[in-house]
């Protein structure tokens, strides 16, 4: 099942495998469209055995707030019943954040894959007690976006505002009790000069956002980076399937 979906000014394309519930709709990276298929394919490959699976091309708009709105009318013009699992990626993890706080009655569970944490500068200061913007190591995408030295820097990339989004987190508060797995990329894949410090702090801020519901749990990959969909698809189709069958045990 695939189309386009007009949400208001503009289309979405999507594309659902699979069939059965819950379904599972995935938030890709920063910057994963249109490569959304490609990036998911290992893991959309093995879940549309267990249930149905959806990506989409999401439009970099304004902030997360918007973003999940548009998938809300997405999914409800497809229409694809819910509860849903989230499934975030990177910066995916704020939109479905939002999405969860906006529309709890839609959500079964929730799964956020290395995802952006939205406020780590505490961490980063014990971590570089001189800290500047110049002197954390340079990574990759998602983890890019926490970057941003301060909330008084405005941060746009391409159409979309990463601090007005990062507040809109903080304000949407915790999952309570939505089932939650939070999957880390593996320590051992910080292995650039300068970034174990930074490695520890990630760990620690996934290990925080673990503790968004009183069902979350912590999962670490083996030995993936960041692009854990492609480098160690296992552990995020394990996930998946864990937890559609507790939620299919309710």
């Amino acid at each position: 099942m695939k189309g386009h979906i007009d949400v208001g000014g503009y289309k979405l394309a999507y594309q659902c495998f699979g069939q059965g519930t819950p379904t599972v709709i995935v938030e890709a990276a920063l910057g994963d469209q249109p490569t959304v298929s490609k990036t998911w394919k290992q893991v959309t490959e093995k879940i549309q055995t267990v249930t149905r699976i959806c990506i989409y091309d999401r439009a970099e708009v304004r902030t997360s707030q918007d973003i999940a709105q548009n998938l809300h009318v997405l999914l409800s013009k497809i229409p694809l019943p819910g509860p849903y699992i989230l499934v975030g990626h990177s910066i995916g993890g704020y939109h479905v954040r939002i999405f969860a706080h906006l529309y709890p009655q839609d959500v079964a569970g929730v799964i956020l894959v290395d995802t952006t944490h939205p406020d780590p500068m505490k961490e980063y200061a014990k971590a570089y007690p001189t800290y500047t913007p110049n002197e954390l190591p340079s990574i990759t995408e998602g983890r890019a976006v926490i970057e941003a030295p301060t909330p008084a820097v405005d941060v746009i990339v391409g159409d979309f505002d990463v601090i007005a989004s990062s507040e809109q987190v903080r304000q949407a508060g915790s999952l309570g009790d939505i089932p939650l797995i939070v999957i880390s990329h593996s320590p051992t894949a910080d292995r650039q000069e300068g970034q174990k410090l930074f490695s520890e702090v990630w760990q620690r801020l996934q290990a925080d956002l673990a503790t968004l519901s009183s069902k979350g749990i912590l999962i670490t990959a083996k030995y993936a980076g960041h692009y854990i969909p492609v480098e160690e698809p296992q552990i995020i189709i394990d996930a998946i399937a864990q937890m559609v069958e507790e939620i299919r045990k309710q």
